[in-house]
């Protein structure tokens, strides 16, 4: 059987296993959100706004548009 000190360190070293990586992502997506630039100075974006801006989701015309304004 285990002691004291013994059970206190496993039940220590597993909180860190399974916790550690759900904190570790709550950190990264705060400097993620800290981190994010928006052109018109405006913190809110609707999804619809959002497909319109992101250039990973432009079509042909978007990127036609694109070059022609640039």
């Amino acid at each position: 059987m285990l002691g004291t000190g013994q059970l206190i360190a496993v039940y220590v070293v597993s909180l860190y296993i399974f916790l550690a990586p759900v904190v570790l992502f709550g950190v990264f997506v705060l400097f993620d959100v800290l981190g994010r630039t928006y052109p018109d100075g405006s913190n809110t974006k609707t999804l619809q706004t959002l497909r319109e801006k992101d250039p990973a989701v432009w079509t042909a015309q978007d990127i036609a548009a694109f070059w022609d304004q640039a």
